[in-house]
């Protein structure tokens, strides 16, 4: 297994969002992600997924309608499973761009919560 947020486990978590077929929506999630800190520096990823579109995922934000902005350990929290409200309320979480389209998108994003999981260990 690769390190969480390298190179290796976005295309792991590619493969496994392709592997999933097209999630249904009314319109695709586009959501960002930065993770500071994270140890080969700050990571930024962005998933696709909904709108009746296979899952992909690619480095980078572009194209991304809203960005979460989280630590390294916030974003290992999420990927192992935290609800990211619980840690939204906690203050942990910092939203860019659309709110409106990750509040609309809650089936979506958990629908990708067992994927993040299976692929949260740092090493296997």
């Amino acid at each position: 297994m690769a390190d969480v947020f390298s190179d290796e486990w976005l295309d792991a978590l590619g493969a496994h969002l392709t592997g999933l077929g097209p999630l249904d929506s009314p319109a695709p999630l586009v959501l960002g992600q930065i993770v500071t800190g994270a140890p080969g520096g700050d990571f930024e990823y962005t998933i696709v997924v909904g709108g009746g579109r296979r899952g992909e995922v690619h480095r980078g934000l572009d194209g991304a309608a809203v960005t979460i902005v989280e630590s390294y350990e916030t974003a290992l929290a999420i990927v192992s499973g935290t609800p990211a409200a619980d840690l939204l309320a906690a203050g942990r979480l910092k939203v860019r761009g659309d709110v409106g389209a990750l509040l609309g998108a809650q089936d979506l994003l958990a629908a990708l919560a067992p994927a993040l999981a299976r692929l949260a260990s740092p090493r296997a």
